[in-house]
């Protein structure tokens, strides 16, 4: 049975391994598992009999299916990577394929503020900061970067990228504006760097707790600083599932 498996998260991963552990004699499961990067694409072999970088490709996801022999595909792409969630599901339904998803849960922080964009958010934390003496500290990624700079401005934004997003970070923020980290961070360091570079209000979105969200948030509080949230965006799945097990068992059943 050949398995399309949409990934590039540590959920893909943890799906593949699971999926692996149900092949029996008469069950062979081969795993062909697309990521958005090369270093995805890496940790993705582990448990996949093939892994397919789209970043090094020019292969559309119609030609991986048809060329794989795919007879289901799961989607295990990133909350916010709704273009190719959609693309999916109306390639299953023109390829005749059961399309999966499965969505790491969602938490609901009740002292935290929810907002549709990076706009909204950027907007929102102008209004509340005001004039007060403090910077605003941004914590989602490279990619809506320039979008949230061009609206607070560059002197009062203090921005954690990865350490391969530093060199795109530097043509938009100043350096002192810039820390370059990669990992799930603690409630406590985080709570640090939002002291230590005097943030009242921190920017993030809802990546759930593999994203470190809760470290995010539980740090911002403590440190006094109000947490704005991008929520995710909402698509009607054929079928989701926000439980590993949950999704085995169904996959054990059909």
């Amino acid at each position: 049975m050949n398995i399309l498996l949409m990934g590039g998260t540590s959920d893909a991963n943890k799906i593949a391994k699971k999926l692996k552990e149900l092949e029996k004699k008469d069950l062979k499961i081969n795993i062909i598992t697309t990521t958005t990067t090369n270093y995805g694409s890496e940790l993705a072999k582990k448990y996949s009999d093939k892994a397919i970088s789209r970043q090094s490709t020019q292969e559309t996801l119609k030609e991986i299916i048809i060329n794989n022999d795919i007879l289901l595909l799961i989607d295990a792409t990133h909350p916010f990577a709704t273009n190719i969630s959609k693309k999916a599901i109306n390639l299953s339904k023109e390829l005749n394929l059961k399309y999966i998803r499965y969505e790491r849960p969602q938490k609901i922080f009740k002292n935290a503020i929810y907002v549709n964009d990076f706009n909204e958010a950027s907007h929102k934390a102008i209004e509340i900061m005001g004039d007060k003496n403090k910077n605003i500290m941004y914590l989602a990624g490279i990619k809506n970067l320039k979008t949230v700079s061009d609206i607070i401005g560059k002197d009062r934004l203090i921005a954690r990228v990865l350490p391969v997003s530093v060199n795109e970070a530097l043509s938009i923020l100043p350096s002192k504006n810039i820390i370059g980290m990669q990992g799930i961070f603690s409630k406590e360091l985080n709570k640090n760097i939002i002291n230590d570079y005097n943030c009242g209000i921190i920017i993030t979105k809802d990546s759930g707790d593999e994203g470190g969200l809760t470290e995010k948030i539980e740090g911002a509080l403590e440190a006094n600083a109000i947490p704005i949230i991008i929520q995710r965006p909402k698509i009607n799945y054929p079928l989701k599932f926000n439980n590993i097990n949950d999704l085995i068992e169904y996959f054990n059943n059909i």
